[in-house]
């Protein structure tokens, strides 16, 4: 692909950069070789550079290599915007041309691709499968990818743009898509998927068939139970048949014992209307012997409830009559308590008062000792105080300037004089607090006996307070017991009427019970004349016989026809049965070729499967890598030792030891460093020297491709690559990409670059800020 002419229209970077609406880059006329973009930073270079491609995204500002991590929205301003790029690959000439409208808040983009024909026309460009461009963007992609192959193998080789994901960091599925790719073994890739879906679609179809299988056995094992019920339903008709055998032949036996029966009651006729007279009689006798048995229980209860309340009557008639000496002297006793109540109740009144005048003077006697202990405390304090005072007045005299005309008017002698002066006054009122608490002293000592007597009184109180309470209780004893003097002949009068109904009740029970006893012994007299009667009869009772083989028959006929109801119910269930099986058996008819089919589902599944996995990542694409590894690795060796020396050498690893020692497919970069005989991973080395290594790694895919894959890329691109590197590597960067574009046979390459050596150096240079209005 070699870029021609770009036009942009209404971009951001080309309106803050260069200050203009509008800019158009010819760059079909400029030489071969090394051309630099140049200017400061913000002109607009990365802007410039992001669309010298035919791909729907600015890689720079993409968040990922797709169209989905890239809106031209973004990048766009005012109501129109236009990007038009001319650009040249296997001999023909396209273009590109994006138009975005946004009159209001939302907008519309689309997306044209053109060739040029022989003519000079511009014509759609139309897919070998009849896709055209129509201004779709999904038309567009598969247009331009039907040209220069997908986005991401473009990005990864030729196109180096700033922030772009190195080649180290990525995963062993995401390089065997890249590279398979690159090596045009992608259609392996699709016809894997392909088989992969066949896959899918026979796996669909075995699910079924298994569906169809599991119902089929399903139905065989109904099948084998209604084989089963039809059996148990021809042993359930035979067992039913053979009961309904025995229970006619026991109905015939029956009728024929009962016939005997009623031959025999016939011929007893007269003997049996006895027996049911006398059984009559026997019935009425036993009747009136439990009658007599009840009565004499309710009698026996009744009378035993009158005797048990007249023995409770006298019990308490008797206790009143216990207390009779007690309730007499009963009036002398409550008369001899009042009396005793008056006496004590008069000496409460001068004891209380006695007792007041004590509380008082204890109180008084408090007072004192409380004012004795204050004074002692105030006396003991003035007299430290008065101690201290002469202490200080004694300096007046000790002093050597006593008697001279100085001393009195000393300064130093100040607080003495101060403390003499107050000596007097002290000792006056400590004088005081003496004579204060020799009359506190004389107060105590004259109140302490008195108050003694209080605790006495007090005791004294608390005894008669005793001897009054008792005396109360005695007089309500008393009381209570004279209250009941005219119970007394009431309970006299009563005892004797409650005996005398006692002993009446006894005779009565006794004369009803001897009555009983009498009717009693003639009805079980009566009992026996009849048993005794029945025994000469000696005629047996057949009736309860015929009934009981009444009985028997009714449930013998009711077997029969139960049994007649179960053997029909059991015919047409196997009747049932026999249409179910026999339709159930048409079904199964077809299960061997059901089985037959699955069987050749799974097989053509497992072809396909490992058709699908020898196409695919792990198969025959692993395989390509593998070979393409040894030719991929020298040309990035043979990079690293024309640009950098014999320091690095790359390793390209496609397989991976597991703890087990099996290998594995993977991918992993990695240097050996000669100056220091070590091997490490691209990840973990400095920023410099990663530039270095995902350069050569980028420039080595892209000379393979121009090598090997026969894809027709003209043109590369970098944008700031050079940024970590020193003077020096940076003069050894350019070489590189000189001797890369001699050995891919490329045409120019267009990079961005801050170091003036490195412009310098370039064929050609766009000033991008000689580009602004």
């Amino acid at each position: 692909m070699r870029p021609l002419k770009l036009t942009l229209n209404g971009f951001i970077g080309v309106r803050d950069g260069m200050k203009r609406e509008s800019v158009t880059l010819d760059l079909e006329s400029l030489p071969t070789g090394l051309i630099a973009l140049t200017g400061p930073n913000g002109a607009g270079k990365s802007t410039l550079m992001d669309n010298l491609h035919p791909y729907r995204i600015m890689p720079s500002h993409a968040s990922k290599l797709s169209v989905d991590g890239f809106s031209y929205w973004d990048h766009v301003c005012g109501t129109h915007a236009l990007k038009e790029f001319e650009w040249e690959h296997g001999g023909v000439r396209y273009r590109s041309s994006f138009a975005f409208r946004k009159p209001g808040k939302t907008g519309k983009a689309e997306y044209f691709l053109a060739w040029r024909n022989a003519a000079g026309q511009w014509e759609p460009m139309q897919t070998a499968d009849g896709t055209v461009s129509d201004g779709k963007a999904d038309t567009y992609d598969l247009c331009v990818e039907s040209v220069c192959g997908s986005l991401e193998a473009f990005f990864t080789s030729v196109f180096s743009a700033q922030n772009r994901r190195p080649l180290a960091s990525y995963g062993a599925s995401e390089i065997k898509a890249l590279l398979a790719e690159l090596l045009h073994i992608d259609h392996l890739r699709t016809l894997s998927a392909k088989a992969g879906d066949v896959v899918k679609i026979l796996g669909r179809a075995l699910d079924a068939t298994h569906q169809q299988l599991v119902a089929l056995g399903a139905k065989r094992d109904r099948a084998a139970q209604i084989d089963q019920a039809i059996a148990s339903d021809i042993q359930s008709v035979a067992v039913a048949r053979q009961s309904r055998e025995t229970l006619n032949t026991r109905t015939v036996a029956l009728t024929d014992q009962r016939a005997a029966l009623l031959a025999k009651q016939t011929a007893n006729a007269s003997a049996q209307a006895r027996l049911r007279e006398l059984a009559s009689r026997r019935s009425q006798i036993a009747a009136s012997l439990q009658t007599l048995a009840n009565d004499g229980a309710a009698d026996d209860r009744r009378f035993e409830q009158r005797l048990s309340a007249l023995r409770s009557a006298i019990a308490g008639h008797n206790a009143v009559i216990v207390q009779r000496d007690a309730i007499l002297g009963a009036a002398h006793a409550r008369d001899a308590a009042q009396a005793r109540l008056l006496t004590l109740e008069a000496g409460v009144e001068p004891l209380q008062q006695a007792i007041a005048v004590l509380e008082a003077k204890q109180l008084e006697l408090t007072a004192a000792s409380s004012r004795i202990n204050g004074l002692t405390s105030e006396g003991e304090s003035k007299a430290s105080l008065l101690r201290s005072l002469e202490q200080q007045a004694s300096v007046i005299a000790a002093v050597p300037c006593a008697g001279h005309a100085m001393h009195n008017t000393c300064p130093l002698l100040a607080q003495a004089r101060e403390a003499d002066a107050k000596v007097p006054e002290q000792r006056i009122s400590l004088n005081n607090l003496r004579v204060a608490f020799r009359a506190s002293r004389e107060a105590v000592d004259r109140l302490t006996p008195e108050v003694q007597q209080l605790a006495t009184r007090r005791a004294e109180l608390k005894t008669l307070s005793d001897h009054i309470t008792a005396t109360r209780r005695d007089l309500q004893t008393a009381v209570d017991l004279a209250a009941r003097k005219p119970l007394l002949d009431a309970a006299t009068e009563g005892v004797r009427k409650a005996s005398e109904e006692l002993a009446a009740v006894d005779g009565e029970a006794k004369a009803v019970r001897e009555r009983r006893q009498a009717q009693q012994a003639s009805l079980s007299t009566q009992a026996q004349e009849l048993d005794a009667e029945v025994a000469r009869l000696g005629v047996e009772d057949v009736t309860a016989a015929i009934a009981e083989l009444d009985r028997q028959l009714t449930q013998c006929r009711e077997g029969i026809t139960g049994e007649d109801a179960r053997i029909e119910s059991l015919i047409r269930s196997q009747a049932t049965r026999e249409v179910e099986r026999q339709a159930v058996a048409k079904e199964l008819a077809g299960f061997d070729a059901t089985q037959s089919r699955a069987d050749r589902l799974s097989d053509e599944i497992a072809s396909w499967k490992l058709l699908a996995k020898g196409l695919g990542n792990e198969g025959l694409i692993a395989l390509t890598i593998d070979d393409a590894g040894p030719a991929l690795t020298k040309m990035v060796n043979d990079l690293l030792l024309a640009c950098y020396g014999m320091r690095f050498t790359v390793e390209i690893r496609t397989q991976r030891a597991l703890a087990s020692g099996e290998l594995r497919e993977g991918f992993e970069i990695l240097v050996h460093d000669a100056d220091i005989d070590s091997t490490k991973a691209v990840t973990v080395m400095s920023g410099g020297q990663k530039v270095w290594i995902n350069e050569c790694l980028t420039r080595g895919i892209a000379l393979y491709l121009a090598s090997n894959a026969g894809q027709p890329y003209q043109t590369l691109f970098t944008d700031e690559s050079d940024g970590p590197l020193d003077t020096r590597r940076k003069l050894q960067f350019l070489r590189m990409k000189r001797e890369v574009l001699r050995l891919g046979g490329y045409e120019r390459e267009f990079f961005i670059s801050h170091t003036p050596e490195l412009v310098a150096e370039a064929d050609a240079v766009i000033d991008v800020e000689a580009l602004a209005a």
